[in-house]
């Protein structure tokens, strides 16, 4: 008996399958149950075996992805696009633990407290916040970033909008990765944060770990 060949969308499943990208992984499933439909319908090919484990492949990379970018979306772009707004929002209403969380730098709880308390005095409570728009036209350093999208490390502004409507630019330094000995740790935390305006001067916290960066000409 001649031998079937080898129905050519389980061979076109198959390469999209370990193409290991979000594209293939899903054409691998499309193509993996054409490639059924076709052999049941037309019998003279043969790759059943080699379509569903196409499909097997295919469905586990595009559930990988899948869930790596909602824990990317949850964890790190929320953080980049509201960390330090959330965070003073909690530190405004009491809770000056959410406050220091998003720090890489260690402070302690008075020293949040009275960043926060000048920061009240001078604007008032803090209604909401955003990026600043023209940061997507800063020039990025494309050998810093990682996966070749998010900055390793990066001086983010803001846009903050108190209470007496007054909108009040803030810069935030963002630490993805911190460098450690042998290589980098992941971080997501912010290293400092400065409010500035003519009328009010400069408002940075954590103080001293700005002061100390200025020392050394950081």
């Amino acid at each position: 008996m001649q031998k079937k060949r080898l129905n050519a969308w389980s061979m076109v499943s198959a390469l999209c399958a370990i193409g290991l990208c979000p594209l293939f992984s899903i054409a691998a499933i499309f193509a993996g149950f054409r490639a059924l439909v076709e052999i049941k319908a037309r019998g003279d090919t043969r790759g059943v075996r080699l379509a569903w484990a196409s499909i097997l492949v295919g469905a586990t990379i595009t559930g990988l992805w899948g869930g790596g970018m909602l824990w990317w979306n949850i964890n790190v772009r929320s953080m980049i696009e509201q960390g330090p707004v959330h965070a003073i929002v909690d530190g405004q209403s009491g809770s000056v633990e959410s406050f220091l969380d998003i720090f890489s730098s260690s402070s302690t709880p008075d020293e949040a407290t009275a960043f926060l308390h000048s920061l009240h005095t001078q604007y008032g409570t803090l209604q909401s916040g955003h990026l600043d728009e023209d940061i997507a036209e800063s020039p990025v350093d494309g050998s810093n970033l990682f996966l070749g999208m998010v900055p390793i490390e990066a001086e983010l502004s803001y846009v903050l909008l108190f209470e007496n409507k007054k909108m009040v630019k803030m810069t935030a330094q963002y630490d993805l990765f911190l460098p450690v000995e042998g290589g980098n740790k992941f971080t997501n935390r912010f290293a400092w944060l400065r409010i500035q305006t003519e009328e009010d001067g400069v408002l940075v916290y954590p103080a001293q770990l700005v002061e100390d960066m200025v020392q050394h000409g950081e």
